[in-house]
């Protein structure tokens, strides 16, 4: 959460590279580093880490196609990116078909799961970035919390003492957004001022066509999204602490609510927010070896869905009266939500390096979370009151212990999890019964992980994990948002054991590097968490669905082919499966035992190619690129697959992008444009919710230092 306050201000750690020891080669970002002696800690840290399976996106990769972190990341080994729609929409981030909460989604090595109803991923402008980290499996102990199956964590750049950086791109179905960056540091007193924003707006009005209507062809009408985000920091570096850093970001968005079932036109969501945080950072606090970690977060924020419409229509334009006499078009109930939440969250790191050869760490990362729902026009709708404040607390603690011998060839990571949470609140468990049941929950788990990495060569490697991981709730699981989610006040968290083998083949070349990686993934989740309709019509909530097993391969290639050209290509199979002998909570047997699981891909490949040449156009101080970037998903079931001829599928894509990339005077000057979709296909990844067809983007960077 508090990492989210450093996408926009500007005063930024500077992430450490991976570093060896006695003048050995270590590999790290798909680049082969001669090594140097050790200078700092937290570089020994980050190098045993490389012990993880892990993918790293480089900030190139952000650039040319790439309009947003979703862009790069659906292009990676084993990543796929789920959205309902254009620029603002809702979408889920899956690694190795493992998806949505289970991720852990981090800016700077801080949680922003808390912060979903305020703040994205896609939030953090790409030019900010200098890199974003993939770890699969296995989740980083410094992290804190818990997550399944993986974590992305952006890495946000480090700016020079005066630093000023300005974007604007313009974009089909009238998107237009707005990137400033500044920074100014004084020398005498170390201290660093930042101020950023981030403007963003979209019509997403694309031509669609209606699956559920007969391939009926529609423009989206209602589809409109609006966001500012502005924040300041300052940073102190001659302290008694090396860095103390504060932080503030305030946040706005409006988005309407397209229909695709109906022709909705007025219901939307609206959230506002201010977020607050302090960092506090020291190595050798106290005792030499000892390095300090401190984060603390408070935000208060507002959000909710403003649903009050007094007819419904369909596509061809009949109107009809709303289910309930208070008005609402999504459902049988008005909506006009003023929720209220008060994020708190806290993590602390002590790393403590007794030697070259022995690490050990502590991570303790509390959260919690108070929700105040108000929607007056609901309960006139169902005449009773029908959402309660609620109040979720969790703290993690992980012990870890480094292990690195013969020179750094073997590397080990483990790690053990205390798990604890609680939770309060009212249900009303049945609709027809205005009799609030008080929910009251605390529950203990243990996990552990093993991390181990052996370099044979400086030229090949080998990995393994293994790993029994617990992911707690999250609030909205638990106690629902107030106006679309009901609480869940017997929902179990998930336990996933998982196995994580694979070799990495890097070999230096004359134009850069060559790259090879395999691996193979085998986890059993339990009690795992599913998105299902309630009894309450528009009203969802949480359940656990029971044991899913989940196996597959993935493979990449990628490297420096020529002077001027760059490839790359990966392919991935995922086969998760509905391993539940029984229906649950029942002794019937299970009618999609050993079935794929729906919804999910299971088969995916990207690859593409780069050009690039300086002073391709003659001149001095110029760099040109040509990116192509091609993405194949396969077709997919959005229901267990009964018969091959069922028809509710998420058909076969298969996408082109193109982009050209040239700067001016070393860089100062970047303009960049871009062809997505290249093709037009129809293209969906949730059902009946097509995304754009081909879309066009123009962009112009200024950068100042």
């Amino acid at each position: 959460m508090f990492g989210a306050v450093t996408a926009v201000a500007v005063i930024l750690h500077l992430p450490a590279e991976s570093i060896a020891q006695n003048n050995d080669t270590t590999y790290f970002s798909g680049r082969e580093i001669q090594t140097v002696n050790v200078v700092s800690h937290n570089e020994i840290r980050q190098m045993r880490e490389a012990a993880m399976p892990l993918s790293v996106i480089s900030v190139k990769q952000l650039e040319g196609t790439t309009s947003n972190i979703n862009d790069a990341l659906s292009r990676t080994a084993g990543i796929t990116v789920r959205n309902t729609g254009g620029v603002g929409s809702a979408s889920r981030i899956s690694v190795r078909g493992l998806e949505g909460k289970r991720m852990g989604i981090y800016i700077d090595e801080a949680a922003i799961g808390q912060m979903s109803d305020y703040m994205s991923l896609n939030d953090v402008p790409t030019d900010m970035i200098e890199r974003i980290e993939v770890y699969k499996g296995i989740v980083p102990y410094r992290f804190g919390g818990s997550a399944l199956g993986g974590a992305v964590n952006v890495v946000t750049k480090e700016y020079p003492p005066v630093y000023f950086d300005a974007s604007y791109e313009i974009a089909s179905f009238n998107t237009h957004k707005i990137s400033t960056a500044f920074k100014q540091t004084n020398q005498k007193t170390g201290l660093q001022f930042g101020l950023g924003g981030v403007l963003t707006y979209s019509d997403n009005d694309y031509t669609m066509r209606l699956q559920n209507l007969d391939n009926r062809k529609v423009k989206r009408n209602h589809d409109q999204f609006k966001k500012v985000m502005a924040g300041t920091s300052l940073k102190a570096t001659k302290w008694y602490f090396d860095e103390v850093k504060l932080e503030l970001v305030f946040t706005a968005t409006r988005a309407e609510i397209q229909g695709i079932d109906t022709d909705i036109r007025e219901a939307n969501n609206s959230s506002a927010s201010a977020i607050s945080a302090i960092t506090l950072k020291r190595d050798n606090f106290i005792v030499d070896g000892l390095d300090f970690d401190f984060d603390f977060c408070y935000s208060y924020g507002k959000f909710g869905l403003c649903d009050t419409a007094r007819y419904r229509y369909d596509w061809d334009g009949n109107r009809y009266n709303a289910v309930s006499a208070y008005g609402g078009e999504q459902g049988n109930y008005a909506s006009n939500a003023d929720n209220r939440t008060h994020d708190f969250a806290g993590k602390l790191n002590m790393n403590y390096l007794l030697n070259e050869h022995n690490t050990f760490n502590i991570n303790i990362y509390g959260t919690h979370t108070r929700q105040n729902p108000k929607n007056e026009m609901m309960d006139l709708s169902f005449g009773y009151q029908t959402n309660f404040p609620s109040r979720m607390s969790s703290l993690t603690v992980g012990l870890s212990y480094d292990l690195t011998l013969f020179d750094s060839r073997f590397m080990s990571a483990t790690t053990v999890k205390n798990f604890n949470f609680s939770s309060n609140t009212k249900v009303l468990e049945h609709t027809f019964i205005n009799n609030p049941t008080d929910i009251n929950l605390s529950k203990n788990y243990w996990g552990g992980s093993e991390s181990l990495r052996y370099k044979f060569t400086k030229r090949l490697l080998a990995k393994a994990a293994f790993s029994s991981e617990v992911r707690i709730p999250t609030a909205e699981e638990l106690v629902g948002n107030g106006f679309s989610i009901l609480p869940s006040s017997d929902l179990k968290p998930e336990r996933c054991n998982g196995l994580n083998i694979g070799a990495l083949y890097h070999r230096a070349n004359a134009f850069g590097f060559i790259e090879a990686e395999v691996s193979y993934f085998l986890n059993q989740l339990e009690d795992m968490i599913r998105y299902q309709a309630d009894m309450i019509p528009s009203m969802a909530r949480y359940a656990n669905f029971g044991t899913v097993r989940t196996k597959g391969v993935e493979v990449e290639v990628k490297g420096d082919v020529l002077p001027f050209l760059y490839l790359y290509g990966n392919a991935t199979y995922q086969d998760l499966r509905d391993r539940r002998k029984y229906e649950t909570g029942s002794t019937a047997p299970n009618a999609t035992y050993n079935k794929r699981m729906p919804n999910i891909p299971y088969m995916l490949a990207n690859f593409g190619a780069e050009l690039h040449r300086e002073n391709l156009f003659g001149g001095s101080r110029q760099n040109s690129r040509l990116l192509a970037d091609a993405s194949y998903i396969h077709e997919y079931f959005y229901d267990f697959e009964v018969s091959k001829f069922q028809e509710r599928k998420i058909p076969t894509s298969f996408t082109i992008d193109l982009g050209v990339e040239h700067s001016f005077n070393n860089d100062q000057w970047t303009i960049t444009f871009r062809v997505k979709n290249l093709t037009d296909k129809t293209v969906y990844s949730d059902l009946n919710r097509p995304l754009p067809g081909r879309n066009f983007g123009f962009k112009v960077r200024y950068v100042m230092k």
